[in-house]
């Protein structure tokens, strides 16, 4: 928690959208939608320069929930790109409070596999690339049992990665997740 109150000393009580942009480390675009979706409180000036002040407190509380959380901006929400519509995330399908849900699927659907997995299992039952994986593996955001020479990966400890909003906003074009993400649409329809 004491990570961010060093930012109390090295910016002013009331910050700008760029000061924004470069504490947390988002592009202009993600900024902006932080504040216009008021997901960061700011009081909107007017003007065109320094149009937004934004509270250095609800920075640091952004950046806390961002920590436990996850990005609190769906995915292609800040792109220049025309939005796909065959292709959605589990963010668009699963709504706040439904995490368990996502795990009690992987859970039914993945019965058959070992109960300490590889990263060969997790990357197949994900749908993510193994690079994409070892990263995650590698920042910590999914418990193990050992990773040398080998990441060894209980179930459970694998279900609670899956019912986290970082597994849930992820943005996948491969087709094993567009099976995934079809497969739990058909499972929440049949409960």
């Amino acid at each position: 928690m004491k990570k961010y109150e060093k930012l109390k000393t090295q910016y002013p009580a009331y910050i700008s959208l760029e000061q924004l942009r470069g504490i947390c480390k988002i592009a202009k675009r993600s900024a902006r939608y932080l504040v216009d979706n008021g997901i960061i409180p700011a009081i909107d000036t007017g003007r065109k320069t320094w149009r937004y002040k934004i509270s250095i407190d609800d920075v640091i509380d952004y950046l806390r929930r961002r920590d436990r959380e996850g990005s609190m901006i769906p995915a292609g929400a800040t792109s220049s790109r025309e939005p796909c519509t065959s292709k959605r995330s589990y963010s668009q399908v699963v709504s706040r409070g439904q995490e368990r849900e996502v795990a009690k699927y992987f859970a039914e659907v993945y019965a058959d596999y070992p109960d300490v997995l590889t990263t060969d299992n997790m990357a197949t039952m994900a749908g993510m690339h193994k690079k994409s994986l070892m990263r995650i593996l590698k920042d910590g955001h999914i418990k193990v049992l050992a990773s040398n020479p080998r990441y060894i990966v209980p179930k459970v400890y694998f279900w609670e990665f899956i019912a986290n909003r970082r597994f849930i906003d992820a943005w996948s074009n491969s087709d094993e997740f567009i099976q995934i993400l079809e497969g739990f649409e058909a499972w929440q329809s049949q409960k």
